[in-house]
């Protein structure tokens, strides 16, 4: 049975290459075929032509210059933003670290720790069965998902040196629905209707002893596990036709479009479907007492409390993954206004390297030599709004970033002098 649908007028070139994905969590997905086909009307692929002279180029970096200017002023409010937001959020981890007190028995509602923060350790359960109906699957679990693919036609939309579009299609497993009617190219990349999609559920109710867990604390328990399927049950209410189409292999259930399934040559609009759930838990949370509830807790400064990981962690533990969270989170922020403040200078200095960009390799001279100096200005521009946002908190830190962001001006000032005399070099002969 053809994986591939066969080739009409349109020639398909195709070559198999088998690449893994993974969704939701531990489930992990085969393989699928990638093909490419290209329309007859082009010779080779589809694509969109925009020509672009040399006063175009230099009219576009112009316009370009004027979003670095936003960029600019952008980067240093994220920084500036980022900077507070990660020592207010340290003052408050610390403030709370010296209020947690420790639930003593889960079994027993404790009074005493009424509206107080607490730390609590314990196995998270549920007494519900969360149930799909569709493929008789039951569980008695936290939270219970099917995972469902299709092996449908995908358009990868990408522009070319040249700054053409192009648009390649591709045969894949998708965990949702493909409108083929929207591709550039819709004939002879249609995809069926998804018979069966992704859904997950959640149990009403769990608690740790007697203490009942919120909706957002319960959302924060992944212990993500396989789940068995029940192929008598699911056979038992197959027709004949049915069955035929079915294919149970590695926990996992594959309904084909024709006849049986082949899960090493699907064919078009085939579906793999697990599930998984998440059984009872070990966990630990920190968070305000509320009775036999727990809700968020406010800090001084108000910094917000309200938190589970999973497995037996200290008190001391729960603040320091917290205490780690927040350190991840400024850094992703100050690598992205840096990458946001390299952009806009970039942007600025690109006329340069439009100007010159009639003669043979100084283009890419040019563009070279203006995105190191963009680099180091953003990096003096960093460097400078971090520092002063630390000196209060801690000076020797605030102190080394702003030495740090001298030696970039430095630098910048000397690249700048060695830039101007290569582009008076490249242009005056």
């Amino acid at each position: 049975m053809s994986a591939h649908p066969a080739a009409g007028p349109t020639a398909i070139k195709a070559s198999t290459s088998w690449e893994p994905r993974k969704y939701f969590g531990a489930f992990q997905v085969g393989t699928g075929a990638r093909l490419s086909r290209w329309s007859s009307h082009q010779p080779t692929k589809h694509a969109r032509m925009t020509m672009f002279g040399y006063f175009k180029r230099v009219k576009n970096s112009i316009s370009g210059m004027f979003v670095g200017f936003l960029m600019i002023p952008g980067s240093v409010l994220l920084h500036a933003w980022n900077e507070y937001r990660t020592v207010h959020r340290t003052k408050g981890i610390a403030e709370a670290k010296g209020l947690i007190e420790t639930l003593p028995n889960p079994d027993v509602i404790s009074a005493q720790h009424n509206q107080k923060l607490v730390h609590i350790s314990g196995l998270a359960e549920t007494e519900e069965t969360l149930v799909d109906e569709d493929f008789f699957v039951s569980e008695n679990a936290i939270h219970l998902a099917r995972n469902v693919m299709m092996f449908q036609w995908i358009e990868d939309e990408k522009r070319n040196s040249e700054n053409n579009n192009e648009y390649e299609y591709k045969l894949a497993w998708v965990d949702h629905p493909v409108d083929s009617s929207r591709f550039h190219q819709a004939t002879g990349h249609e995809n069926p209707n998804m018979p069966y999609l992704k859904r997950s559920s959640t149990a009403t109710e769990v608690r740790i002893g007697v203490y009942q867990l919120d909706e957002k604390l319960t959302d924060r328990i992944q212990n993500w596990q396989p789940v068995d399927l029940p192929e008598a049950a699911i056979i038992e209410n197959l027709t004949a036709e049915q069955r035929e189409r079915y294919l149970f292999k590695n926990n996992e259930l594959f309904i084909g479009v024709k006849g049986v399934p082949e899960p090493e040559r699907p064919q078009i609009g085939d579906l793999r479907i697990g599930f998984q759930a998440v059984p009872p838990t070990t966990v630990s949370v920190a968070a305000q007492l509320r009775g036999d509830r727990f809700g968020p807790f406010e800090t001084s400064n108000g910094e917000i409390i309200h938190t589970l990981y999973t497995g037996d962690l200290s008190a001391d533990d729960v603040m320091r993954n917290l205490q780690s969270e927040n350190n991840v989170m400024a850094w992703v922020l100050r690598f992205f206004g840096l990458a946001i403040c390299v952009g806009g200078f970039a942007l600025c200095l690109r006329p340069l390297s439009a100007l010159v960009s009639f003669i043979p390799f100084a283009e890419q001279l040019t563009g070279a030599l203006t995105f190191v100096v963009a680099l180091l200005l953003a990096l003096l521009v960093s460097l400078t709004t971090i520092g002063i946002s630390w000196v209060a908190v801690r000076p020797l830190l605030g102190i080394c970033l702003l030495a740090a962001a001298a030696g970039a001006y430095f630098l910048v000032s000397r690249m700048s002098k060695r830039q101007t005399s290569v582009v008076q070099a490249e242009i005056i002969p």
